[in-house]
C-alpha cells in the first residue's frame, strides 16, 4: 500500500520541485533541491505561456457541462424508474450501451456531424459533446440511488398536493445530492484534464482551454523550458485538487449514506 501511494505521489512531488528550478538545474539533476526558489516560472506561466483566459474558458465549459448534467440526468433517470412506460427497459438498455462505445469509434463520424450542423472547431460542439458524452453514466448513476429512494415518499407529497414538478424539485432533487456530488467531482475533474477530445473537436488553432494551451507551449520545436512546464502543471492541478478536497467528505458520507439506504 505504502509503494503503491510513493507511486502515486512521487511524480508530483518531483512536478512540484522542479517548478521553483531553474532550467540548468533540473537538465543537472531533477531530484536535487532548488539553490532558489525560481518563482518566476509561475509568473511566465501567465505572461508568457498565458493560461489565464484558458483557464477561465475551461472553468465556464465545466461549469456548464456540470450544469447540463445535474440538470437533465436526474430527470431522465426519474422518469425512466418511476413512470411505467413500455420502451422504459429499451431506453435504460439504450443508456447503458452508450458506456460502451469508445470515443475513438465515434470520432470520425461527430466531427462530421458538426461540420454539417456548421458548429465544427467551436465551444458549443465540445459543449454538446461532453454532455452527451455524460448522460449515459450520469443516468446510470442517478438511477441506481434513485431506486433505493422508497415511493411512499413520492406518494405522500402527491397527497400533500404537491405536482410531479414540485415532487421532482423540492423531494427527489434533494435526496439526490450523494449523487450529484459524484458527478461533480468526476465530470470536473474530467473536463478540466481533457486533452484528447478538447483538442480533436476544438482544433489547435481555436482551442483555448487550458491543456491545449499548454500542448502549444510545449509544442515549439526552438523552446522546451521544462521548469515553465512544470510550473503550468502545478498551476493546472490546483483548481481541481481543492474542489476534491474541499468536497471529498460529502462524497465519501453521500456513498456511504447510498449505500444504506
Amino acid at each position: 500500500m505504502l509503494v503503491a501511494g510513493l507511486a502515486f505521489v512521487s511524480p508530483c512531488f518531483l512536478a512540484a520541485l522542479n517548478s521553483v528550478k531553474t532550467l540548468p538545474e533540473i537538465v543537472r539533476s531533477p531530484t536535487a533541491l532548488p539553490e532558489r526558489l525560481a518563482v518566476e516560472n509561475y509568473e511566465y506561466v501567465f505572461t508568457g505561456v498565458q493560461l489565464a483566459w484558458p483557464m477561465v474558458n475551461s472553468f465556464l465549459m465545466c461549469a456548464a457541462v456540470i450544469g447540463c448534467l445535474v440538470t437533465v440526468a436526474p430527470m431522465a433517470a426519474w422518469s425512466l424508474m418511476r413512470r411505467r412506460m413500455a420502451a422504459g427497459r429499451g431506453l435504460r438498455l439504450l443508456f447503458l450501451a452508450g458506456l460502451t462505445v469508445p470515443f475513438q469509434i465515434i470520432m470520425v463520424p461527430l466531427l462530421q456531424e458538426f461540420r454539417l450542423l456548421g458548429i465544427q472547431f467551436t465551444y458549443l460542439a465540445l459543449l454538446l459533446h461532453h454532455v452527451s458524452w455524460g448522460l449515459p453514466l450520469c443516468i446510470f448513476i442517478y438511477s441506481g440511488f434513485m431506486a433505493s429512494i422508497p415511493k411512499e415518499i413520492e406518494e405522500a407529497a402527491a397527497i400533500d398536493g404537491c405536482g410531479p414538478i414540485a415532487t421532482y424539485w423540492r423531494i427527489i432533487f434533494p435526496l439526490l445530492t450523494p449523487c450529484t456530488v459524484t458527478v461533480v467531482i468526476f465530470w470536473g475533474l474530467w473536463i478540466w484534464n481533457d486533452f484528447m477530445q478538447a483538442f480533436i473537436i476544438m482544433g489547435s488553432a481555436k482551442g483555448q482551454l487550458v491543456f491545449v494551451q499548454l500542448w502549444r507551449f510545449l509544442s515549439d520545436q526552438y523552446v522546451k523550458n521544462w521548469n515553465t512546464i512544470f510550473a503550468g502543471v502545478v498551476v493546472l492541478s490546483v483548481p481541481v485538487t481543492v474542489l476534491y478536497v474541499a468536497m471529498q467528505r460529502r462524497f465519501v458520507k453521500g456513498l456511504t449514506a447510498g449505500a444504506l439506504k
